[in-house]
């Protein structure tokens, strides 16, 4: 017998997480909301705020860079989620980032089924 399992996934415009306190209390609502996945839009950030956030977020994310005032997505996954990522692309508008996740079964040890956002 298959077991199904459910993913909550929320998407929310940021306009800019740069700003400390902004960036702490968006996590801090994010992780209220206790999904899987948190997909972020105008993040307005650069290669230097991903280990930061990271590191704050205290899970894995995937970030396509905008400028610091425009553009920028950000994907967030849930700090106790079990995933392989096979695949990252982002495209040069800096609006679209797709990967490949596949999810760790939690009664076995199989890795799947896969989600491609």
């Amino acid at each position: 017998m298959q077991s199904s399992t459910k993913s909550k996934i929320i998407s929310l415009t940021v306009r800019g997480i740069r700003d400390q306190t902004k960036r702490r209390s968006i996590f801090a609502y994010l992780k209220d909301q206790k999904a899987n996945f948190y997909f972020l839009q105008e993040t307005y950030s650069d290669a230097n705020d991903v280990l930061l956030w990271q590191s704050e977020w205290g899970g894995k994310t995937i970030s396509s860079h905008g400028t610091h005032d425009s553009k920028g997505v950000c994907i967030l996954f849930d700090p106790a989620a079990k995933f392989n990522e096979e695949y990252n692309f982002s495209n040069k508008t800096r609006r679209i980032i797709l990967i490949t996740v596949y999810l760790r079964c939690f009664d076995t040890a199989f890795w799947g089924p896969y989600l491609t956002f």
